[in-house]
């Protein structure tokens, strides 16, 4: 739901509201919708330039709806458990979720085989198939409880066009904040596969697996980062709390990989005696280089937050 600030609202809304329409014949519904549009625009304003037809065209598609609600009514079918409203969503999110598990589980399997690492319960078929299970479970779930709460609180009726009209935007589009949200949730099933315990010894570093440890923060990041990617589905601008959670995040990561340097990134060795010198090499490489990626990160939404208050 991102618009680009070279177009009209009007322009803007349909181009929306065709990211939401399905394939077929949505040359055909855009263009009914344009002249539909056009038409009840023309009887509001005379000019065809200005900021007056602009203030018309703001006010026309406030009272037509939501471009989610209108898209809706073009989608064929009755689903009982996910609405037309979402579906669109739903379905990609399925599709792209089940596309980025396979990819990682076949990294897995790859590190398990070539350089015969001991996942354990992790690499087994019957794990695979559950996490498969558990990514559907949690993806339609979350879109149920999502349009549970969107009917429920009149959401889409609050909408207005001019709210998304900002000139910087949290994430480049809705479908950019849908798949960071997929991906998340995707790693966070992967995560969930590596039998760790959630305890405190675990989080301070205070266990001989350091791979365990910067599991369970990379964990906790990302219960943090699902609902905010969420949440920016449906609407892709910054605000103060949403700028906190994501410094937070960050830190979380960071803080993270500091208790692994400093407490038992050298018992990797000790873990896995299998692995080369190169690979417990390339680990500690690797949560530097997250420690450095996640603090500039920090840093930058920082300067964002300074930038949103002062224009506050």
């Amino acid at each position: 739901m991102n618009f680009l600030a070279n177009k009209s609202p009007l322009d803007k809304y349909l181009a929306d509201v065709k990211s939401f329409l399905p394939r077929k014949n949505r040359d055909d519904i855009l263009e009914e919708l344009r002249t539909n549009l056009a038409e009840k625009l023309s009887e509001r304003v005379d000019t065809s330039e200005g900021e007056a037809r602009r203030r018309a065209e703001i006010k026309l598609l406030s009272d037509f709806g939501h471009p989610l609600r209108i898209a809706s009514q073009y989608q064929s079918g009755t689903r009982s458990l996910i609405g037309p409203t979402l579906y669109p969503f739903y379905r990609m999110s399925v599709l792209a979720a089940l596309i980025v598990s396979t990819c990682i589980l076949l990294l897995m399997l790859l590190a398990e085989v070539v350089f015969a690492i001991d996942l354990g319960e992790a690499g087994r078929p019957w794990m695979l198939v559950n996490t498969y299970i558990y990514i559907l479970g949690v993806i339609t779930t979350g879109y149920a409880l999502t349009e549970f709460l969107m009917q429920r609180h009149r959401y889409l009726d609050s909408w207005q066009p001019n709210a998304l009209d900002q000139p910087d935007n949290a994430v480049v589009s809705a479908w950019g904040a849908l798949i960071s949200c997929i991906v998340a949730t995707t790693w966070l099933a992967i995560l969930n596969m590596v039998p760790i315990d959630h305890d405190f010894p675990t989080l301070l570093g205070q266990i001989q697996n350091p791979i365990y440890t910067l599991v369970l923060w990379m964990k906790i990041q990302t219960l943090v980062l699902i609902p905010q990617y969420f949440y920016l589905v449906f609407n892709q601008t910054w605000s103060r709390n949403r700028l906190l959670l994501r410094i937070a995040s960050e830190l979380i990561c960071s803080v993270g990989c500091v208790v692994v340097l400093l407490s038992n990134a050298g018992a990797l060795a000790d873990n896995y005696p299998e692995l080369s010198s190169v690979l417990i090499s390339a680990f500690g490489f690797v949560v530097w280089t997250m420690l450095v990626v996640t603090v500039i990160a920090a840093i930058g939404y920082g300067r964002k937050l300074a930038k949103f208050m002062q224009a506050a």
